[in-house]
């Protein structure tokens, strides 16, 4: 039988999605791209904010037509959504055969083999790995994702997460190590870390990121080690230090901050402060050569002054953040925020957005301005227009822009070259391979 999964949301998703796809061809199921033809699809959900929320919804009602004129017998959902909504989907979605929650994954292969299956399949959220854990990569062959926690024991007062996958469980370290091994064998060359709050990572079984990141760069064949969703906490002299000195360890630090205003910080549950933020950045860029800070903001949240909001913005300028975007604030029931009383309007929200996108858009073309003239190494990921398309180690993969390389040398997919920038835009840069 044929399987196509459609993976939703963040890279963490699209770990499980590929989990999923190892158990499924470890049961003799034949893997699809395509949805017409698959005997069974199934969709893993995001249900973080509202707009996710409509997106796995809208893909869900549309991969369902395939069961009256395709060759689906099956249509599975799990996912995030699926935690949250349970109840509400098995009532208002009779097209589904089955929802899963997240921490019973590894067994939808097995299932799927029975000749009835449930409606429902419900168990502690997340799901933890092992080295030997079957699964089926859907990036480019170079690359991976290797997620190092599930879920988070933090408390923002804006944030669902907790509730959908759980408080923070860590992966062992020879656990992580033995994947990047794995991993290796196949051929990928970089390793993106991902976590729901990664400068945590460790702290309920007894270790840390920096006893992580030591075992990582002993990998041989493993040339860049990538650092996503560091959190503002948890940057000590010595994990700075690593990251400063580790050739392997990109000098790319993945932080988002969400607001910079004490009082809304305060509202939102963040446990840091516009002083404790600023002096990490400081501490970062003085101590990390060549740094690039990623981060995200949210606008609009509930109560957010106008004031409060130029505060943002001045900070957003002030900063000049490498990469930076925002969201729009999505008022989501079972969380603190979603129940106060003073929500900012939809056109306000926009508004704002729309300002301080405006300010990261300058500073981001004047950032990539900057790189004219510089060599970086750069991954080749395919070609477009008779040129390559590379990233550079500044971008990383699916959120930042790419490089377009004039198509002068017998180039393939996953070579590792030197490439000096000769011209940019906001977001892409273009260049030519050297040496």
């Amino acid at each position: 039988m044929k399987v196509s999964i459609v993976s939703l949301g963040c890279s963490k998703n699209l770990v499980d999605s590929e989990l999923i796809l190892g158990s499924l061809k470890k049961e003799g199921y034949e893997v699809s791209s395509s949805e017409k033809e698959a005997d069974v699809i199934i969709v893993n959900t995001c249900g973080f904010i509202g707009d996710a929320k409509r997106e796995s919804i809208n893909t869900i009602l549309e991969l369902s037509e395939y069961k009256r004129q395709g060759k689906c017998e099956k249509l599975i959902v799990t996912g995030c959504l699926v935690e949250r909504y349970a109840d509400e989907l098995k009532r208002e979605l009779p097209e589904v055969d089955s929802f899963w929650g997240t921490g019973n994954l590894l067994k939808i292969g097995q299932v799927l083999k029975k000749e009835k299956i449930k409606k429902f399949y419900k168990s502690p959220p997340g799901t933890i790995y092992d080295p030997d854990t079957p699964r089926v990569l859907t990036t480019l062959p170079h690359t991976a994702y290797v997620k190092v926690s599930e879920g988070c024991s933090r408390t923002c007062s804006f944030c669902i997460i907790p509730k959908m996958r759980g408080l923070m469980k860590s992966r062992p370290v020879e656990s992580i190590a033995g994947e990047v091994k794995n991993l290796e064998s196949l051929g990928v060359k970089e390793i993106n870390l991902i976590a729901q709050d990664m400068t945590s990572y460790g702290g309920d079984i007894g270790t840390d990121l920096e006893i992580l990141l030591r075992e990582l760069v002993k990998v041989e064949g493993i040339k860049w080690i990538r650092i996503h969703y560091c959190y503002p906490w948890g940057f000590t002299d010595s994990l700075v230090n690593l990251i400063a000195s580790a050739e392997k360890i990109l000098p790319y630090i993945d932080m988002p901050l969400q607001h910079i205003n004490d009082r809304i910080l305060k509202l939102m549950d963040r446990r840091t402060t516009s002083k404790k933020i600023r002096e990490i950045i400081h501490k970062l860029r003085t101590e990390i050569d060549n740094l690039v800070l990623r981060t995200t903001f949210i606008v609009g949240f509930p109560g957010e002054t106008e004031e409060e909001f130029n505060e943002l913005l001045d900070f957003v300028d002030e900063a000049e953040f490498e990469r930076a975007g925002a969201f729009k604030y999505s008022q989501e029931e079972g969380t603190r925020a979603g129940e106060m009383s003073n929500q900012i309007p939809d056109e306000i929200k926009e508004e704002r957005y729309e300002r301080l996108m405006e300010v990261q858009s300058e500073v981001s073309l004047n950032k990539n301005k900057a790189l004219i003239g510089t060599i970086h190494e750069g991954f080749i990921e395919g070609a477009e227009n008779g040129n390559y398309v590379a990233r550079i180690s500044p971008q990383a993969s699916e959120v930042d822009g790419l490089t377009y390389v004039k198509r002068t040398n017998k180039l393939k997919t996953g070579d590792l070259v030197n490439i000096q920038i000769t011209d940019a835009d906001i977001y892409d840069l273009y260049g030519e391979v050297v040496g």
